[in-house]
């Protein structure tokens, strides 16, 4: 008798394990659509904005657009955070765009970031994000082009100032051989 007993609990807990991450999943998608990110451009550049698009969807294939008009911005959906940890999470302020796209243009410093969806997974019962939705999209920000402009100021003047010496030069090197001509008949 004790062994029915355990062998109900047993399957009681595993029946609870099993359903509350799927229920954890429903209670997620009927909240938000399925969304996928793009960045743009795919290699941002630090000091400058990058745009972040969230597109909706219908079904976790991503094949048919959602539309999503319901709300004008998402706030807490995405942030943008360092691996390692050392700095605050950066909000990303997603604003309506069009019936199934939203957009958020954001500055990130150089270096290897992560974005991640749905940042706050308190009271779920999985941190997994179930399937149709990001969960975690790495990102690199590269430093910012060296300016170039003086040292290409700098070969004008050089290239410059080679060309004026070559221009004197020359009739003075022509006006050589012609003499050395003249005294060594050939």
């Amino acid at each position: 008798m004790g062994s029915r007993r355990t062998v109900k609990r047993l399957v009681l807990a595993i029946t609870i394990a099993v359903a509350m991450p799927l229920a954890m999943a429903a209670s997620v998608s009927a909240k938000t659509p399925y969304f996928t990110v793009e960045i743009e451009p795919a290699v941002p550049v630090s000091g400058q904005p990058l745009l972040v698009i969230v597109r909706t969807w219908q079904k976790a294939d991503h094949a048919i657009p959602a539309g999503f008009d319901a709300v004008e911005a998402l706030s807490g959906l995405l942030v943008a955070r360092q691996p390692n940890g050392d700095s605050p999470d950066v909000a990303i302020p997603l604003v309506l765009r069009g019936p199934d796209r939203f957009e958020a243009s954001v500055t990130l410093p150089a270096g290897d970031w992560i974005l991640v969806a749905f940042p706050n997974r308190a009271g779920w019962a999985s941190p997994v994000v179930p399937v149709g939705y990001p969960d975690t999209i790495p990102l690199s920000v590269r430093g910012p082009a060296p300016d170039l402009t003086g040292f290409a100021a700098a070969l004008v003047v050089i290239v410059g100032v080679f060309v004026v010496i070559a221009l004197v030069r020359r009739p003075r090197l022509t006006r050589g051989f012609s003499r050395l001509r003249r005294s060594h008949p050939g």
